[in-house]
């Protein structure tokens, strides 16, 4: 990958267990995909170290793959069964994601912690491209279930899911915080940044309305020559970087607190990036979000 030869680690001697496993949902309405059949089943492949439960539940990530790949993808070339590893967490890797809405895959949690000791308060979710876009369907229809999101090289139009459907008002979060750390590539061809097309500088508007920040995302995609910030429009409160050291790039972080004075959302540029989800960016999202619990 990259120019780098990828070996399969050997899990047993990491002291991990890696399992694969499938859940039966019921299917939802607003299923585009399955609809003569009033149940499916959803694969997943779960990643946690040996006795992790031993001391009682545990964080719980649940990752969304790409729309042109599968959720090996999202777990071993972006990284996260290390991140789960190192940070001693329970991820699940969801298979063929985009088969299932949002509100099945609340099922799918719900069979996970019937299955594993989940920390109900230390729920989090993530995804690369179409499973950004299923990550911000969490934060638009369910966010009072996660702890923290962190969507990746993905800003779909507010309102609409992956398919372009639209949820409408009725049950659209307004109100309620959820932590977020979202990141993209700058060199990318597709729409990962506010400066890149309206539709993703309207989603963090939609982003910085509901997280409530203390100086709001307010500007016009017409006047983005004028922005105070290139990327973003308004700079964080507190603004980092970060150097990837495998991709010798450059992480731009923007810390934005809110109205409460909680810095509850990160906003991150990466250099040399085109439309792809790297280790470094995923473990940085991890250690922001999982200071939060629900």
């Amino acid at each position: 990958w990259c120019g780098k030869i990828e070996l399969e680690p050997d899990f047993d001697e990491l002291e991990m267990v890696e399992e694969a496993a499938s859940i039966t949902v019921n299917t939802s309405p607003d299923n585009l995909l399955i609809k003569d059949e009033p149940t499916h089943e959803a694969g997943y492949f779960a990643y946690y170290n040996k006795g992790i439960f031993d001391n009682g539940p545990v964080p719980l990530v649940m990752g969304h793959h790409g729309g042109g790949d599968t959720a090996m993808f999202l777990t071993f070339v972006s990284g996260w069964w290390e991140i789960a590893h190192k940070y001693n967490f329970l991820y699940v890797a969801i298979d063929d994601h985009l088969s299932f809405p949002a509100s099945e895959i609340m099922q799918i949690i719900e069979g996970i912690k019937k299955r594993y000791k989940v920390d109900e308060n230390r729920i989090y979710a993530t995804g690369f491209s179409m499973g950004s876009g299923k990550t911000w369907d969490m934060f638009q229809e369910y966010p009072d279930v996660f702890a923290g999101l962190a969507p990746h090289s993905a800003l779909f139009p507010v309102h609409n899911n992956p398919f372009g459907k639209s949820i409408g008002d009725e049950g659209m979060n307004m109100s309620i915080m959820v932590p977020m750390f979202y990141s993209g590539g700058e060199k990318s061809f597709l729409g990962e940044l506010p400066c890149q097309n309206k539709d993703s500088l309207d989603r963090i508007k939609y982003l910085s309305s509901v997280n409530k920040f203390k100086r709001p995302i307010n500007v016009d995609f017409a006047d983005k020559d004028n922005w105070e910030d290139r990327i973003w429009g308004i700079p964080g409160d507190k603004v980092e970087k970060l150097h990837d050291d495998e991709r010798d790039s450059t992480v731009t972080v923007h810390y934005f607190d809110s109205e409460d004075g909680v810095c509850r959302t990160a906003l991150a540029s990466i250099s040399n990036q085109i439309h792809e989800c790297r280790h470094h960016s995923c473990e940085e999202s991890w250690k922001f979000i999982s200071q939060f619990t629900r």
